[in-house]
C-alpha cells in the first residue's frame, strides 16, 4: 500500500486525510497539537517509504519535517493540488486570490452560480476543503476557490477555466522576505491556464498594474483577459454611476475614439451601482469580478442584476448586527489587514468608535493611523500590537485613544461611558489578525457578537 503524510489536522489536512484514504493510500496525520507529532513523522521519513506529504497552508516551510523531507527528496505538495488530481476534469474551476475581498467575492459567485440554476460548491481557503469536496464525490457543474498566498506557494499546479486577482497590499510580511515576493505568490493562480481559459484583471489596482507590466509577470498570463475598472476603462466598468458591460469583450474603452460619443452603442448597461445590495467601493471591485465571470459563462443580465440587488453581507464582513439607541455595532473581523481596515472606516460618514488590535504583522500602519486621526473619534485597543499603534498615534499627535487589552473590557467600558442616544458606530475592525487571543478571525467576530449582546444588550 502506498504511505503519504498529512502535516496538519486543520479542515484542510482532514479532507486531505479522507481523500488519500478513499483513494487506498495509508496516511499518517501529523500535528504536534492533536495528532501524532512531527518528531514521528521525521522517523516515518527515516524508516518508511512515504511517497509525498501534504502540507497545510499554515505550515511554515521551515518546519523540521519538512527540512527532513527536502533531504530524502520526498515530494511536499499542497491540500488544493492534491484534490485537482483527483477532482472530476468535467467541472469547471474558477479561483480567486488577492489580499482583500476574496472570501466575499468567492462565496458570492458560488451563490450566484446557484441562483442562476447550477450546480456549485465554494471551497479553499474560504473555511471549505477542497479534498473534502473531492472526496465526496458530488455531482457539480462548477468549483469556486477562495485561494491564499500560502496555497499558491511551491509550484501549484491547480488549472482554473476562470481566475483572478482582486486586488494587492501589503500583508503576511512575517511570511515572506519581501512584499514583492507575496505579490508575485498571488499570481501562480495564472499559471497553469490555456489560451481558452480567462483571467479577470483589476485595470484600478496600482500594485497589480505594476507587477502586470513586467514581461516576466504578463507571460504567465496566456489566457484571454477580461479588464474590470470602477472607472472608465476596461471590459466590465463602471460609467458615471452605470455598472456597463462592453459588447464585444475582445475590445477595451482605451481602444474607441470618442468613446463618450459612443458608449451606447459599444456597451450595454447592467444596472446602477447604487442598486448593487452590498455597499462600498470595496464591494464594486468585488462585484465587477462576479459579473466578469458571469458574462464569461453566459449568465443572463436579468439574473445577475437581480442576484446583485439581492444578496447580503457575509458574516464578519461590515455586519450590522446590533443597535443600541442610536448607536450601531459593526462586526468587521474580516479587517485582518490595514487596507481592509481602511475601507471599513469609508464606508461610514458619521461618528466613528473603533476597536482595533491584535498580532504584529510587521506591515505599516501609518496609512491606518493618518485615516483614524481624519475620522475616527475615539480608539480602543486590543492584543499583542496595542503599543505599537500607540506609539504611531502619538507620532502624528492622535489622543484620543485608550489601551483595554481585551474585548470584553472594552465592551464593559463602552458601557459605563458613552451616550447610546447619540448618531455613532461602534466599528470592530481590528486590522490585523488576532491568533494572540483567537483562533480565527471567525471566532473572533462570535466573541464580539456575543459580548456586545451580553453586555450592552443586557442594561
Amino acid at each position: 500500500m502506498d504511505k503519504a503524510i498529512v502535516f496538519g489536522a486543520g479542515l484542510s489536512g482532514l479532507g486531505a486525510k479522507e481523500l488519500l484514504e478513499k483513494k487506498g493510500y495509508e496516511t499518517y496525520l501529523i500535528d504536534d497539537k492533536v495528532a501524532m507529532p512531527s518528531t514521528e513523522g521525521i522517523k516515518l521519513l527515516n524508516e518508511e517509504k512515504i511517497e509525498f506529504i501534504v502540507k497545510s497552508p499554515g505550515i511554515p516551510w521551515k518546519a523540521e519535517l519538512l527540512k527532513v523531507a527536502k533531504e530524502k527528496n520526498v515530494k511536499v505538495i499542497s491540500e488544493i493540488d492534491l484534490a485537482y488530481k483527483y477532482v472530476d476534469k468535467n467541472v469547471k474551476i474558477i479561483s480567486f486570490t488577492g489580499t482583500n475581498g476574496k472570501t466575499t467575492t468567492s462565496t458570492k459567485m458560488a451563490e450566484l452560480l446557484n441562483f442562476s440554476g447550477f450546480r456549485a460548491k465554494l471551497a479553499g481557503n474560504a473555511g471549505f476543503s477542497f479534498a473534502k469536496l473531492v472526496a465526496d464525490e458530488e455531482k457539480l457543474d462548477y468549483i469556486v476557490l477562495e485561494l491564499s498566498s500560502y496555497q499558491l506557494e511551491n509550484n501549484p499546479q491547480i488549472h482554473s477555466n476562470i481566475a483572478g486577482i482582486i486586488n494587492l497590499t501589503p500583508d503576511h510580511l512575517t511570511r515572506y522576505n519581501s512584499v514583492e515576493d507575496y505579490y508575485i505568490t498571488k499570481f501562480n493562480i495564472f499559471d497553469k491556464q490555456v489560451e481558452s481559459d480567462f483571467a479577470l484583471i483589476n485595470l484600478d489596482d496600482k500594485e497589480f498594474e505594476k507587477l502586470y507590466e513586467r514581461n516576466e509577470i504578463k507571460e504567465k498570463i496566456k489566457s484571454k483577459k477580461i479588464y474590470l475598472s470602477t472607472e472608465t476603462k476596461g471590459t466590465i466598468f463602471v460609467y458615471k454611476n452605470d455598472i456597463c458591460i462592453m459588447k464585444d469583450f475582445k475590445k477595451r474603452i482605451d481602444e474607441i475614439e470618442n468613446f463618450d460619443e459612443n458608449v451606447d452603442k459599444v456597451s450595454e448597461i447592467l444596472m446602477k451601482t447604487d442598486e448593487l445590495s452590498l455597499k462600498g467601493k470595496h464591494n464594486l471591485e468585488n462585484m465587477l469580478f462576479l459579473i466578469g465571470s458571469a458574462k464569461i459563462l453566459n449568465i443572463s443580465n436579468e439574473k445577475i442584476s437581480e442576484f446583485l440587488k439581492s444578496t447580503v453581507a457575509l458574516e464578519h464582513r461590515l455586519e450590522n448586527f446590533f443597535i443600541k439607541g442610536n448607536t450601531i455595532f459593526i462586526n468587521d473581523s474580516k479587517g485582518t489587514n490595514v487596507e481592509s481596515t481602511l475601507k471599513a472606516i469609508d464606508s461610514f460618514d458619521n461618528s466613528i468608535i473603533m476597536i482595533l488590535g491584535g498580532d504584529d504583522k510587521k506591515i505599516d500602519n501609518m496609512p491606518l493611523i493618518e485615516r483614524i486621526k481624519e475620522k475616527a473619534d475615539f480608539v480602543y485597543l486590543i492584543g499583542d500590537n496595542a503599543q505599537i499603534l500607540i506609539d504611531d498615534m502619538e507620532k502624528i499627535g492622535y489622543k484620543n485613544y485608550k489601551n483595554l487589552e481585551t474585548v470584553e473590557n472594552v465592551l464593559n467600558y463602552l458601557k459605563e461611558n458613552i451616550d447610546f442616544s447619540k448618531n455613532q458606530t461602534v466599528l470592530f475592525s481590528p486590522a490585523t489578525s488576532s491568533f494572540c487571543q483567537f483562533k480565527s478571525f471567525e471566532h473572533r467576530g462570535k466573541v464580539f457578537k456575543e459580548l456586545t449582546k451580553k453586555i450592552i444588550g443586557n442594561f
